[in-house]
C-alpha cells in the first residue's frame, strides 16, 4: 500500500470516484450538473493537493485535506465503491490524524446527512458539531478528547 501525491493525469479519475461516491447525497439535498461539478471540483479541488492511495500499483481511494489556521479541513475522503469497509478510509483517516496531531490541529469536515459516512466519521471519534437542512459539522479535537 502506498499514499503518493495526486497528479495532473489524476483528474479524470478523482473526478470519477467523487461522482460515484457522492453523485447520488448531491442529487438528493441540490440537484446534479455533471458541467457544473465537473467545473467546481476540478478548479477548487487541484489534483497535486490529493493524497491518492494505491493497492497493488492500483488507486483504491483519496482525500484532500486543507490545512487552514486554526483547524484541517478534511474536504473529502473516498474509497472506490467495490472497494469500501475494506480498511482502506481508516487506513486514509489514520494518516490525516497523524497530520493532526504533529500539526496540533483538530480536525473539521461537513457531511451530508444522507451520506452513510456519517457513521465511519463517528466511529473514527469525530463529534457533532452543529448541523443544517443538508449537512452536519463535525470535528475531531485530537487524541486526547
Amino acid at each position: 500500500m502506498m499514499l503518493r501525491t495526486g497528479r495532473k493525469d489524476d483528474e479524470d479519475w478523482l473526478f470519477q470516484l467523487f461522482s460515484s461516491t457522492m453523485q447520488d447525497y448531491i442529487d438528493d439535498a441540490w440537484g446534479w450538473d455533471e458541467l457544473l461539478q465537473r467545473e467546481g471540483f476540478i478548479t477548487s479541488l487541484p489534483a497535486n493537493k490529493f493524497q491518492v492511495l494505491e493497492f497493488a500499483g492500483k488507486a483504491v481511494g483519496s482525500y484532500y485535506l486543507s490545512d487552514r489556521e486554526t483547524h484541517f479541513l478534511l474536504d473529502m475522503i473516498m474509497v472506490i465503491p467495490e472497494q469500501q469497509r475494506k480498511g482502506y478510509g481508516k487506513l486514509m483517516m489514520k494518516q490525516i490524524k497523524r497530520q493532526s496531531i504533529d500539526n496540533n490541529k483538530p480536525i473539521c469536515l461537513n457531511v451530508l446527512k444522507s451520506n452513510p459516512a456519517i457513521q465511519f466519521h463517528l466511529s473514527e471519534g469525530f463529534q457533532k458539531m452543529e448541523d443544517d437542512e443538508h449537512s452536519i459539522s463535525m470535528v475531531w479535537p485530537g487524541p486526547d478528547s
